[in-house]
């Protein structure tokens, strides 16, 4: 495996924390205006990747504390934020590998600081929310790898006028 570091993040690594979630979520996206159809997709997410940017910036914003970064001989390679979010409750939110360094165990590495630092805080349970469609297969077998059982099946409805 490569040399991996996970350390909290800092305004200097945002650029390419926002580089590698416009990335990441791309087959996300695809996959949404697949489902939704072009017209449909252009009025949920208009400007999908800039949302996704200004989401990552605006999270970092309020809680930078909540923010790791992963580096793989020297580049940031992944991210993750989590979240306290009741008492004994914790939260994994926004986390990816930029797909140049997936599958070399950096997610893994990333979910088991992620959790680390949620005990640490007091945290007895983690949950995480992820889709259930093609796309976030990935996500879905490292939350299980991790020891992530789904909890619940939810089903977004739309309908155009």
């Amino acid at each position: 495996m490569s040399d991996l570091h996970i350390r909290s993040a800092a305004s200097a690594d945002l650029d390419r924390i926002c580089d590698i979630a416009v990335t990441a979520w791309e087959p996300v996206y695809d996959e949404f205006r697949r489902r939704a159809g072009d017209a449909t997709f252009a009025i949920m997410f208009p400007q999908a990747n800039q949302c996704k940017d200004a989401q990552i910036r605006a999270v970092f914003d309020s809680h930078p504390d909540s923010f790791i970064v992963t580096e793989c001989d020297g580049a940031v390679a992944g991210f993750a934020t989590f979240f306290v979010v009741g008492e004994r409750l914790g939260e994994v939110g926004n986390n990816a590998v930029h797909p140049d360094f997936q599958g070399r165990g950096i997610g893994a590495a990333q979910m088991e600081e992620v959790l680390k630092r949620l005990k640490q805080a007091g945290c007895e349970v983690v949950k995480v929310f992820t889709g259930l469609d093609p796309s976030h297969a990935p996500a879905r077998r490292m939350y299980e790898k991790a020891g992530f059982r789904q909890w619940w099946e939810s089903v977004t409805y739309i309908r155009e006028l």
